[in-house]
């Protein structure tokens, strides 16, 4: 499981001022108990245990295995629960578990958040001896309490031990704001409680640290409100008050105590939605003034928070915000730097403390559930906790179909965004973005800004600055101002796709407004595209004809704007053709195509394209040129790689292409690329260093095309997991995969998620 990041700053004398009390155990989700247990018990054995995913382990939680010992410690978070529970589950459930293991255990130790009484310790000793040694192996909520006050070291490690509690919070407030303060520190709790700890954290704190403001940028949904809320916890324990500011920069000043720990929070400083309605009456200059007393000042902290387009748009619209450097103190939160184990720890966090039923809970314990999720390339926490947080429902579908349904759909995040809060300058910079496939190099989309709109290059790098770090991700590189632009998440890209398929106005005044024929190609893969193809939505281009055919024939011939090959741009043009049985769209296509060892030149992808869709057109002339365009894309195909890997290559095209490729052909090529796989595997084992990574990689690409590969290749999986382990990753969501121990491939991210399995 994700481990927690190391906050240095509880000390012993600031625990024994806090009391044992407001170590409160029942904030602790099952995961975060046993960490606990790992942490105290490292300490008091001075050994590393191991932790073991549960359910399968047999009764093992964590596990110290030395020579010629075995020690077994048992975690049991059974606050809810109770002792005579507690007692009776232990006699019924685990101790048959430690009777039927082999080798027997030297010693067994007992964790819990029960009150353990005298009484019942000896009872357990008794019915689990020789396992147990002696009642001090037979922990309760008192003996952990106990190590807990005198190990502040490992109360630190684990944030939510110290920082989940609204009495703490409650000692740090603001008096002066009681109302909003009240509300502001069951939002803190109920954000700690879900919260997992990640390098987001550990970034944010030391720029806090580093000048004492700190400016949270970042779309909406990816934590923003909860960073803030987690450093305000932080800085509560260490003796700040904290201070919940709501109206303006004077809610600062009214309650200001020189030389006292303060910490002030902000939230969306700049306003949700616009500008107007915070920085009024010279609020940008009591703002950056503000900012600079308190980046002076080591007894204050000002954590704010707002979206990055907000703070383009303030930036822009007042000089006085430009010239402030706020850049030093701008941290923006990006979910892509979120590793698998994070999400895993957030999902696990969400799931755990929501109120829906045991039962539904515990489907998140299956990897054909889990995976999907934390795989998701728009992972998003607010659409998760959003739906965890109203009742369950299972006529919405299964609990995890529930969760990437609301993955899925993009619209809540953004339709009020682009609709009430940019510019028309901001909306034509997106809406080309996506008919350019989502990214394009700085010049290009420069250069067909000025071809689609009349307002000028000022106003798109004005636009650029505003969605940055939002919508979209500038990337700058070297000194020329060279770079590219690209969605900063897949949901923005299916967003625009959707609001395309609503708003045939956004289709036409691209194709009347070309700078590339990779507009007309993207579009109209989003209409040609197959129904069940998973795509958000579908654009209909059919009634459009006149201007598809004006957009097509305009940019076709531009070879410098097209990042598709002349091959690519005919493939495309045949499936236009075909579909609407558009004449000059096809004369030009058919021209190129008779052009000798046009075909033959192509791109793998164009030639295959190339010959897929001569076979399948309505057009019965298009069809015609299907056998001639086969026979010359084939032998492009097979013989195009001339190094000792060309006959995997060739074998793959001819799998992958099987309909078209004679069955003898097919199987000769198949028969030799066996052979040489065989020898490949011989030769690793013989001399894994010896081996050509280039073989390798076509090799192994070319063995997973075969459903049973492991069956064909026991010895295939030694290659791939130690001469190339980035290939297993195409495993994923295969149906191999499954057949793998899903704790080999999700390592932590199982031992976490599985926790859910066994929930009371």
């Amino acid at each position: 499981m994700a481990t927690a990041y190391d906050l240095p700053y509880v000390t012993r004398g600031a625990l024994e001022v806090l009391g044992m009390d407001l170590l409160d155990l029942r904030k602790l989700s099952d995961l975060d108990f046993e960490s606990l247990c790992k942490d105290m018990y490292d300490r008091l054995l001075g050994v590393r245990l191991e932790i073991f995913a549960s359910g399968p382990d047999g009764g093992i939680d964590l596990r110290y295995l030395g020579p010629n010992q075995q020690i077994i410690i048992q975690c049991k978070h059974w606050m809810k629960s109770g002792r005579a529970k507690l007692i009776r589950h232990l006699f019924d459930s685990e101790l048959p578990k430690l009777d039927r293991m082999h080798p027997k255990p030297i010693r067994y130790i007992l964790a819990t958040t029960v009150e353990m009484t005298p009484a019942a310790k000896e009872k357990i000793l008794d019915g689990f001896r020789p396992y147990i040694q002696s009642v001090e192996d037979i922990y309760g909520i008192a003996e952990i309490t106990s190590f807990l006050q005198n190990n502040p070291e490992v109360v630190r490690k684990n944030m939510r031990l110290w920082l989940n509690d609204a009495t703490i919070l409650g000692a740090m407030i603001s008096k002066n704001v009681i109302q909003r303060s009240l509300h502001l520190a069951e939002d803190i709790k109920d954000a700690l409680r879900t919260y997992a700890p990640s390098v987001v954290l550990q970034k944010a704190m030391s720029l806090v640290e580093k000048n004492h403001v700190v400016l949270v940028s970042g779309p909406p949904g990816v934590g923003k409100t909860t960073l803030a809320q987690v450093l305000c916890a932080h800085y509560a324990d260490r003796g700040f008050e904290v201070v919940e500011v709501s109206e303006n920069v004077e809610d600062v000043y009214r309650v200001w105590h020189e030389g006292e720990p303060q910490i002030f929070l902000y939230d969306d400083f700049l306003g949700q939605t616009s500008l107007d309605d915070k920085l009024h009456k010279n609020e940008d200059s009591r703002l950056l003034s503000l900012i600079r007393r308190i980046r002076k000042d080591p007894t204050k902290r000002f954590v704010c928070t707002t979206r990055g387009y907000v703070l383009q748009q303030a930036r822009q619209r007042y000089e006085r915000m430009d010239r402030g450097d706020l850049d030093p103190l701008t941290f923006s939160i990006n979910i892509d730097i979120l590793g698998r184990e994070e999400r895993a720890q957030m999902l696990y966090n969400h799931v755990y403390w929501s109120e829906w039923p045991t039962s539904a809970k515990r489907e998140f314990a299956r990897p054909e559930v889990y995976r999907p999720i934390i795989r998701h390339e728009s992972f998003n926490p607010r659409a998760i906790a959003d739906l965890l947080s109203v009742p369950f429902d299972r006529d919405l579908g299964e609990p995890g179909d529930q969760v990437i349904a609301a993955l899925n759909d993009p619209m809540g995040l953004w339709r009020h965004l682009f609709d009430h809060q940019l510019k028309d300058s901001d909306r034509e910079v997106l809406c080309l973005l996506f008919s350019l496939g989502g990214k394009a190099t700085l010049s290009a989309l420069s250069k067909a800004y000025l071809k689609f709109s009349d307002r000028g290059l000022s106003n798109f790098k004005a636009s650029l600055k505003v969605l940055d770090g939002t919508l979209v991700l500038v990337r700058l590189f070297g000194d020329g101002g060279k770079g590219y632009i690209e969605f900063s998440n897949p949901s923005v890209n299916d967003f625009m796709l959707m609001k395309f398929s609503e708003e045939h106005d956004l289709i036409v005044k691209v194709l009347r407004n070309p700078y590339s024929f990779d507009q007309v190609a993207l579009l109209w893969s989003y209409c040609d595209a197959p129904r069940d193809a998973g795509s958000p939505a579908r654009l209909n281009l059919l009634p459009l004809q006149d201007e598809v055919v004006r957009a097509a024939m305009e940019t076709v011939e531009r070879d410098g704007t097209a990042t598709l090959s002349r091959a690519g741009r005919v493939a495309i043009c045949l499936a236009i053709a075909g579909a609407m049985n558009v004449p000059r769209i096809e004369d030009w296509a058919v021209e190129k195509l008779q052009q000798p060892g046009f075909v033959y030149r192509g791109r793998d992808s164009d030639v295959i394209s190339l010959i897929r869709t001569t076979h399948g057109s309505p057009n019965q002339r298009i069809r015609k040129l299907h056998d001639p365009v086969r026979l010359e894309g084939l032998t492009s195909l097979f013989n195009r790689y001339r190094g000792d890997f060309g006959l995997f290559v060739a074998a793959s095209h001819a799998m992958d292409m099987a309909e078209f490729v004679d069955a003898k052909i097919r199987e000769d090529l198949c028969q030799k690329a066996d052979e040489m796989f065989e020898d490949l595997l011989d030769q690793h084992f013989r001399d894994p260093d010896d081996v050509d990574p280039d073989l390798a990689s076509h090799g192994i690409q070319y063995a997973l095309r075969y459903g049973d590969w492991e069956q064909r290749w026991p010895n295939a999986s030694f290659l791939m997991a130690d001469w190339f382990p980035e290939e297993m990753v195409d495993l994923e969501g295969s149906e191999e995969e499954f057949d793998v121990d899903p704790e080999y491939i999700d390592g932590e991210v199982y031992l976490t998620m599985n926790s859910l399995r066994f929930l009371e």
